[in-house]
């Protein structure tokens, strides 16, 4: 017993030459010179993405990762293209699906008002996250496209391209507004964020009813993000992959897309998100969004889908 105890006070108690060890290591650290490197500069419009990933953070979301049949609608938007017609991109299509999936029930884009209450908007306001390059660095914007579920795709592609297009700080994504609230102090922006998020009919003013973001472009295969999102209901598209599908009793070799639906789960439960995810997979594979662009001329989700 006397043994242990003198073991253990040998252990835990530091001699002289182990201190001298430790400050000599301490000197030699703060001695040591940085690294190189290249220093960039921080752009205060990123302050727009730290913003978004605070309230994200806020929500309690869920996330749902699929993959849709996208079987012929590359070649279909191709043809259309052929013909003279509005060029449409797959990102437009898969929106535009997006929204129909929403109109059939408009709860999945619902914000909580108050405590007791709930509202879900008529309009379905997508906002679309556009890369954008301000002073020399590519950073994220919002873009919101209002009433989606009255556009066709190629209404909704003509919108997103002009967007990519129109300057930062004017009256396009990024508007003066907003560039100069994100320029604020850290403090303000936190004071002005506390009345925006308990106001349903700001925040779809600011970043509309659901949201929207694409970078399959950037790679290939199996590929999907999980988002850190302050809607209640955000859509993320992954990659575009051809894979080997049984149709009619043969197989044959068709696009697929990885998707990540991401839901508040406040508002949205796993049963209703899950029946979401399934009708929103049967419209990309019925098509639904090209038959409303050519069925309709305002470009509502044809009856019935």
């Amino acid at each position: 017993m006397v043994g242990r105890r003198d073991e253990e006070r040998t252990v835990t108690e530091p001699t002289t030459g182990r201190l001298r060890l430790v400050v000599s290591q301490l000197i030699d650290q703060l001695r040591m010179p940085p690294s190189p490197g290249t220093i960039y500069r921080y752009p205060k419009l990123r302050n727009f993405v730290l913003d978004v990933l605070a309230e994200g953070r806020r929500k309690q979301i869920v996330h749902v990762l699929l993959e849709a049949d996208l079987g012929g609608v590359r070649e279909q938007l191709a043809e259309l293209r052929q013909r003279g017609g509005e060029p449409a991109s797959m990102t437009s299509y898969i929106a535009k699906s997006f929204a129909c999936a929403i109109a059939e029930d408009k709860r999945m884009q619902a914000y909580r008002l108050g405590r007791n209450r709930f509202i879900a908007f008529d309009d379905i306001d997508l906002a679309f996250m556009i890369e954008r390059e301000w002073e020399g660095e590519a950073i994220p914007v919002f873009y919101v496209l209002r009433t989606a579920q009255h556009k066709t795709i190629h209404e909704i592609s003509g919108e997103l391209h002009a967007a990519r297009q129109r300057p930062l700080g004017t009256d396009g994504p990024m508007n003066a507004l907003e560039m100069q609230f994100f320029h604020l102090p850290r403090v303000l922006r936190k004071a002005l964020w506390f009345f925006v998020r308990r106001n349903p009919y700001w925040f779809k003013d600011l970043a509309g009813t659901a949201g929207v973001t694409s970078m399959g472009m950037f790679t290939s295969g199996a590929a999907v993000c999980v988002p850190i999102t302050p809607m209640t209901l955000t859509l993320t598209i992954g990659a575009i992959e051809k894979k080997l599908a049984l149709r009619e009793g043969r197989a044959e070799e068709r696009d697929f897309v990885h998707l990540n639906l991401s839901a508040d789960h406040d508002i949205i439960d796993g049963a209703p998100l899950m029946r979401f995810a399934e009708r929103f997979k049967q419209m990309l594979a019925d098509r639904t969004a090209l038959s409303s662009a050519h069925a309709q001329q305002d470009g509502d989700c044809a009856p019935g889908a």
